[in-house]
């Protein structure tokens, strides 16, 4: 089977919408999760691309706050 990137109408880049809520869901996870690891599948508001969020770790810096 090809690539995904090989394939026709496949999209490979992330959109401006996507990349925004993206952002959104990354920092919500970031305040408000004390328990990893957190896996969403959430839908793009814009273009209703579904988003796979998955955070494994809280990051270093975050760590000691």
């Amino acid at each position: 089977m090809a690539k995904a990137s090989e394939r026709k109408g496949v999209r490979t880049e992330e959109l401006e919408c996507c990349a925004a809520e993206r952002r959104r869901q990354l920092e919500s996870i970031r305040l408000n999760f004390v328990t990893f690891p957190v896996i969403r599948s959430v839908p793009c508001p814009g273009c209703k691309l579904v988003l796979k969020i998955r955070v494994y770790e809280r990051p270093t810096a975050d760590a000691t706050a």
